[in-house]
């Protein structure tokens, strides 16, 4: 029976000691509670924050996992179409910040993974003679309907009312 406890115990012991281990080399990264950006020796954090919380919120940053070259495209993107000015010298500093910190190596074990992108969906073409099609379709459906009406008002038998004048 002691044994069997000391089994457990040293295993017990094994274990704490893993869990110690792996939580002291796991890198402890500051977050800034107000943007929920991680801070960084450089203050590049900073420099994120003052420029891409003009347009929107940080927290849509910290959701990204993006590589340096898809980051990059995604500025180009924002300057060609939302008119983001150019960020000159920053623009490097601004890409090792975010492919650092929000690269696709740098996931952190408790948040969540985002679904996959929706796939373009090809959709065949309507020709006009489809769509006067599906217009009659709807225009004799509302007349069914109107008829369906009028034959909801009690019946009368014809064949009494004909033989009363007789």
């Amino acid at each position: 029976m002691r044994a069997i406890a000391s089994r457990y115990t040293l295993a017990s012991v094994l274990f704490l000691g893993l869990a110690v281990f792996c939580l002291a080399n796991e890198e402890a990264v500051e977050i800034d509670p107000k943007s929920g950006l991680r801070i960084d020796a450089d203050g590049n954090w900073k420099l994120i924050k003052a420029s891409c919380s003009v347009c929107h919120s940080e927290r849509l940053l910290t959701q990204q996992q993006l590589d340096r070259e898809n980051w990059s495209k995604s500025i180009k993107r924002m300057q060609t179409q939302e008119n983001l000015w150019d960020l000159g010298d920053n623009e490097g500093k601004v890409l090792d910040y975010l492919s650092t910190y929000y690269g696709t190596s740098s996931k952190p074990k408790n948040q969540r993974v985002r679904r996959a992108q929706l796939k373009l969906v090809e959709f065949t073409p309507l020709s006009q003679s489809d769509l006067q099609s599906a217009e009659n379709d709807e225009d004799s459906a509302s007349q069914d309907g109107e008829s369906s009406v009028s034959s909801d008002a009690p019946e009368t038998d014809q064949s009494e009312t004909v033989e009363e004048e007789q």
